[in-house]
């Protein structure tokens, strides 16, 4: 868990209203729980800016936005929900304890890590002990938010990294 205030030091962003508790986080106002923050991407179909609102409404202990137009709280507003949802999760790893196998490349990441997650889960004999990728979320939204998914519990994190363009992996 974080405060909100140190999330938007973390990230560069403004806070905006109460302090509050964060557990969580999500990208899709759909899937919004209690003490979860909602981070509001900007997709080539949607503003994600445009559900901040709702996904308060819907139980949201507050939400991250980059329309500085919005009047909703509390908040973070950051330039770039993206990047800053990146450097949300480059500050969460810091707490972890965990070592962390990540797995780049052009071809094979998605079976690669699978085989490693199965190979770690049976050698620990426990599937909660070790927290991966799911499916092929490797990209710059889906590994964020799978790392921000590790808890203290895990003894292994196993992440498939992605990339489309240069630097895109660097933090």
């Amino acid at each position: 868990m974080m405060m909100l205030s140190e999330i938007a030091k973390a990230v560069g962003g403004t806070l905006m209203g109460a302090d509050v508790v964060i557990s969580s986080v999500d990208t899709d106002s759909r899937r919004i729980q209690a003490q979860q923050l909602f981070v509001a991407i900007q997709g080539e179909r949607f503003d994600g800016n445009t559900f901040a609102a709702e996904a308060l409404k819907l139980g949201a202990a507050a939400v991250m936005i980059s329309d500085p137009n919005q009047t909703v709280s509390p908040a973070i507003l950051v330039t770039d929900t993206r990047l800053a949802l990146g450097k949300l999760a480059n500050v969460w790893r810091r707490h972890l304890q965990a070592p962390i196998t990540a797995i780049t490349g052009s071809n094979g990441k998605t079976t690669t890590k699978e085989m490693l997650n199965a190979i770690l889960v049976a050698s620990t004999g426990n599937s909660q002990a070790v927290h991966a990728t799911y499916g092929n979320l490797n990209n710059d939204i889906g590994l964020p938010l799978t790392l921000l998914k590790a808890r203290a519990h895990h003894q292994q994190i196993v992440l498939e990294m992605g990339m489309n363009h240069l630097g895109e992996i660097a933090y």
